[in-house]
């Protein structure tokens, strides 16, 4: 497998502009459930073994963190196929107060790219709710040349909302990357100093 030469540095952090439509992630709601709990999560897929994924919110109730410590995507001499791209599926069981639904706004993705020139990353998170019809996704592209950490957001145009009439929600979180052309030495990976592939989710909360 080929070794990378990987610097981190906070200096060259790339971060994507918003559109300007787009919700920013850390933004007040105007109305939110007095009390959201992870009741659990579920992990299946090549990018996130058993135990290496974590979900936490904040205290606005506001903001899904969403942590791998384990995803890697890499290309290139020496690299397998099942090393060229990674998925991870993700099941988050939430606990809220009743007459609540919500859904999610945007997205912000924190990792570390080492891209060259001609090659490209892609990354992409779908949102579905059990037992509703429809999905959300978000993209964030990696263009090369680029070599070091990145924050990239995306908003989708369309936005679905969890089922109204209970207390809890299955929402099902999809994360694939990949790089192409697979010839090249490239990279996708955990952030160097976190140690983490971040993914921070805002959410909108109504009432039913």
């Amino acid at each position: 497998m080929k070794t990378f030469s990987i610097i981190a540095a906070l200096a060259g952090l790339a971060a994507a502009s918003p559109t300007p439509n787009q919700p920013s992630l850390n933004a007040p709601a105007a109305v939110a459930p007095s009390s959201v709990r992870v009741m659990g999560i579920s992990l299946l897929g090549s990018g996130c073994p058993a135990g290496s994924a974590d979900v936490q919110i904040d205290a606005t109730k506001t903001l899904l963190e969403v942590t791998f410590s384990e995803y890697i995507i890499q290309t290139g001499p020496g690299t397998k196929a099942s090393e060229w791209r990674r998925n991870c599926k993700l099941t988050v069981n939430l606990a809220f107060d009743e007459g609540f639904q919500f859904a999610t706004l945007a997205t912000d993705m924190q990792g570390f790219a080492q891209i060259p020139k001609g090659a490209k990353g892609l990354c992409t998170n779908t949102f579905d709710f059990t037992g509703v019809a429809g999905s959300t996704q978000y993209a964030v592209n990696l263009p090369g040349p680029r070599e070091g950490p990145f924050t990239l957001s995306a908003a989708p145009d369309v936005t679905s909302w969890s089922q109204c009439g209970g207390t809890t929600s299955i929402m099902n979180m999809n994360t694939q990357c990949n790089i192409s052309p697979t010839q090249q030495a490239a990279l996708i990976a955990v952030d160097r100093i976190s140690g983490k592939l971040t993914v921070n989710i805002s959410v909108a909360w109504r009432k039913c």
